[in-house]
């Protein structure tokens, strides 16, 4: 009987592994900004922790998980240490406890606690590159069934294909290219009808047009990573507060809509 054994991954190996893109078909989007008539949204990606889970196992089967959890005011506030190859890295997820309506009256947030640790928790595993992507992944405006709250099929579709290919194509039976979004005036920031869409810069978040990109030139890293370029829209696109036990992303919010993780 022969004796053989495995050579233990070295911690690059690891971390190559964690960063590869997940599934497209595992990637869900929520909806960031919505049209004035809600047929479409500012599409924003995100993965289930479930997912981030099962890439641990497969890649690092004996990662590990600890979490603390504080209160400040009306807040939740929870800090993951995830270990991954015997290293340990930390982030921060929080969460209102309760939040008004509009009527004035308040509404308490049952699963604060729970979603913060999963901020955490998928914010650690993108300490480690795992989901880290998706900070990155272009955020355009899709056709959005507001009634069920959720993007449509067809637009869906696209949106996964984006991830595929690059480029957001969506269906035929829209013009442009997915950044004007109905009854915003303005040309947009993409391609003309039936071309793909060039989505490097996101649209503006109030009236879909094109933007200014301030990244590489602004002197003061809280000012807006984006800026409409018509002089008569305030629409701005914010850059993630991230905590300093995550990396720098290339995340943004926009119209102060929160990242999906």
């Amino acid at each position: 009987m022969s004796n053989t054994t495995t050579t233990p991954k070295t911690f690059d190996a690891v971390l190559s592994e964690l960063a590869q893109p997940f599934d497209p078909e595992a990637v869900e989007f929520k909806a960031g900004a919505t049209t004035q008539d809600k047929a479409r949204a500012l599409a924003l990606a995100y993965v289930d922790s479930r997912v981030y889970q099962g890439r641990l196992d497969a890649v690092t089967p004996d990662w590990r998980n600890e979490y603390t959890r504080e209160y400040a005011g009306d807040r939740v506030i929870v800090t993951c240490a995830l270990t991954v190859a015997g290293v340990t890295r930390q982030a921060i997820g929080e969460s209102l406890q309760a939040s008004a309506r509009a009527d004035g009256s308040t509404v308490i947030e049952e699963n604060a606690a729970t979603s913060a640790e999963a901020q955490a928790f998928k914010r650690a595993c993108s300490a480690f590159g795992l989901g880290r992507y998706l900070y990155s992944v272009p955020q355009v405006w899709a056709e959005y069934d507001a009634q069920r709250r959720q993007f449509t099929p067809v637009a869906l579709h696209a949106l996964r294909e984006m991830l595929r290919t690059g480029k957001y194509e969506p269906s035929t039976g829209h013009s442009g290219n997915g950044h004007n979004p109905q009854g915003a005036s303005g040309s947009g920031n993409g391609a003309g009808s039936g071309e793909a869409a060039t989505i490097d810069t996101p649209a503006c978040p109030k009236c879909g047009g094109a933007m200014w990109d301030n990244r590489a030139s602004k002197k003061n890293p809280r000012a807006p990573d984006f800026k409409c370029k018509k002089s008569d829209c305030d629409g701005v696109i914010w850059p993630v507060k991230q905590s300093a036990a995550a990396p720098a992303a290339n995340s943004q919010v926009a119209s102060g809509s929160a990242v999906p993780f």
